[in-house]
């Protein structure tokens, strides 16, 4: 059986960052190979402006797609994108674009994630997310056949100065993952 799995990270959450690296870290003990993605995007503020991030989901889909042309994902049995941020948005995006046969894991996800529908996903959020309200979230995902779990933190999962809490938390996302995967 061919399994893999995507890294779809957001603007400056690299694959290299906890929740990342560690989901990367357990699919490759379920027996995933792993590939990680790397953008290189324009420095932009698209906190407030949608029309930016608009243009950043695209050119980020753009190169993901690209680096992916010749993984052979299509001869996976089991898919799985993992996004953070805007490589949530991505990953609906391969996901409805071309990979219709993957999974999908949004850590973080922006609210414009649900537009594309993100129907049987892990979606886990942050409650204190400056990028994204927990509400809103909320609204948008129960439309779908989601799994959610919103937890104390900010767009990374993170209290300020709550290490262990900090370290807890990302061990409930692993542990999500493990049971989803």
């Amino acid at each position: 059986m061919v399994k893999k799995a995507v890294l779809l990270p957001g603007v400056g959450y690299n694959c290299d960052k906890p929740l990342l690296y560690y989901s990367g870290k357990v699919l490759t003990s379920q027996g995933y190979e792993v590939i990680k993605i790397n953008y290189d995007l324009p420095q932009l503020d698209i906190k407030n402006h949608h029309e930016l991030r608009m243009k950043l989901f695209e050119e980020a889909y753009r190169q993901s797609s690209e680096e992916l042309s010749n993984a052979r994902l299509n001869e996976a049995d089991e898919l799985i994108f993992v996004g953070k941020s805007i490589g949530c948005y991505v990953a609906c995006l391969l996901h409805q674009r071309q990979y219709t046969h993957s999974r999908l894991v949004l850590l973080t996800p922006l609210i414009e994630t649900f537009d594309l529908s993100p129907d049987g996903a892990l979606v886990i959020s942050g409650l204190e997310d400056p990028w994204a309200d927990a509400k809103a979230i909320k609204k948008r995902a129960k439309d779908y056949n989601n799994q959610m779990i919103f937890l104390h933190g900010n767009h990374s999962l993170e209290v300020r100065g709550d290490y262990q809490g900090n370290l807890r938390r990302v061990g409930e996302v692993l542990d999500a993952l493990t049971l989803f995967v």
